[in-house]
């Protein structure tokens, strides 16, 4: 499978470039997380943490689609690390002050950015490899995000002690090496989508809802492309809401000592099955189409995953087994429906479409969270929510998977012309 890297030097650049920024970000996320520690209380102030980190992304995401649908792909993976990176600097000034507001209030901003590299990074992946070479290179992309994660997480960790400085300054390096690799990408303007409107920043963000609709009537006219951009959806439910229970078995449990160490282990276990998962199934297919059963197997895995940890809290060792089908499953579920969604989509489109998939999953995923903390404060066991995440999952999927073709959404002709 790795043989990709080496017969595809501009997916080779696109993969280092994303793999040495995500290095740098769990490496700041554990000296921001440092800083931040003891700071609120209960599970609601969890959830606020998370969605305060995922929801400026998740808003700015159709924008950010919109963007990679009219812009040259190269000139944005090179452009956006790099304002990431000025921002970052400032962190560093922050954190060396101790001034944790300003800091997260940085955190936000520069997150918020992010949303404009994944629309960008799915769509410039097509042009680099062919199309029966999807499926491989998302699963090494998945497999590297488990490898940075938990090597991240361990290195940020080391880097934390001295304090959180030298952390965020690595990022801050991180950010413009991963543009001066991505400035070596080929030119990736978008198919059919001409010259970028004259029309000012204003005049971009007005176009954008009916851009977006455009899409969104392409794809519910055409089922398979419909899942493909909304699949993440029900995992997404079911894994906010159990990632709830898992900090908190972390936390009241503490299955491997202090609580700290035992949401580390957790994590970083769950983090190795997202690449395990997704690496099985490109051995298995072998460069072939997967099937639709594997996306059902991948969603049931992550459900059950999820269910069967949150009742096995006395046995550490079967934690760690169900966190880690947990991780295979929803790293699998990632894979397969983002190679669909490469596949299937339009070129001109497929920047939208993957803001759309991208703002429904965070949006899902905090959600589910937000539930499960209510749940919790109506004295709701972990057992309990654990069981109604993977229930609610399962509904979702089965939804999704019965969905038949919509009569597509009133476009005007000029509309279909951009699509």
């Amino acid at each position: 499978m790795l043989d990709l890297l080496r017969r595809r030097p501009a997916f080779r650049r696109l993969w280092a470039a994303g793999t040495i920024s995500l290095v740098g970000d769990w490496l700041a996320f554990v000296a921001v997380s440092r800083l931040a520690l003891d700071h609120g209380g209960g599970e609601i102030a969890l959830v606020g943490v998370f969605a305060a980190h995922s929801l400026p992304h998740a808003c700015l995401s159709p924008i950010a689609g919109f963007v990679a649908d009219r812009f040259d792909r190269r000139r944005l993976l090179v452009g956006i690390p790099l304002v990431q990176a000025a921002f970052t600097l400032a962190m560093v000034l922050a954190a060396a002050r101790g001034e944790l507001v300003a800091l997260q209030a940085l955190v936000l901003v520069r997150s918020a950015f992010t949303a404009f590299m994944v629309p960008a990074e799915t769509a410039a992946l097509r042009h680099t490899v062919e199309p029966p070479e999807l499926l491989r290179a998302n699963a090494i992309v998945s497999g590297t995000w488990s490898v940075t994660f938990v090597a991240g997480m361990a290195l940020g960790g080391v880097l934390a002690a001295l304090g959180p400085v030298p952390a965020i300054l690595a990022d801050t390096f991180s950010f413009l090496l991963a543009a001066s690799i991505a400035a070596g990408l080929p030119p990736m303007q978008p198919e059919g989508a001409g010259a970028p409107p004259a029309a000012g920043v204003w005049g971009l963000v007005r176009a954008v809802p009916r851009d977006l609709w455009d899409a969104l009537g392409h794809a519910r006219a055409r089922p398979a492309l419909f899942r493909a951009v909304f699949s993440k959806v029900p995992a997404a439910l079911a894994g906010g809401m159990g990632w709830v229970t898992l900090n908190l078995v972390a936390d009241r449990a503490a299955p491997f000592g202090e609580a700290a160490l035992s949401l580390g282990i957790l994590q970083s276990v769950r983090g190795a099955g997202t690449g395990l998962g997704p690496l099985g199934i490109s051995l298995f297919t072998r460069g072939n189409e997967p099937g639709r059963g594997l996306e059902h197997a991948a969603a049931l895995t992550t459900f059950a995953g999820i269910v069967a940890f949150s009742l096995v809290q006395p046995w550490p060792a079967l934690l760690l087994v169900a966190v880690l089908v947990w991780g295979m499953g929803g790293g699998s579920n990632w894979v397969l429906t983002s190679a669909s969604l490469q596949r299937l989509a339009p070129d001109a489109m497929i920047g939208r479409l993957s803001s759309i998939d991208d703002l429904a999953t965070t949006t899902t995923m905090v959600v589910g969270a937000l539930i499960a903390a209510f749940l919790c404060q109506a004295s709701f066991s972990l057992q309990a929510i654990g069981a109604m995440a993977a229930g609610a999952g399962l509904v979702a999927w089965i939804a999704l998977s019965l969905r038949r073709a919509e009569a597509p959404l009133a476009i005007d002709k000029p509309a279909l012309e951009r699509g």
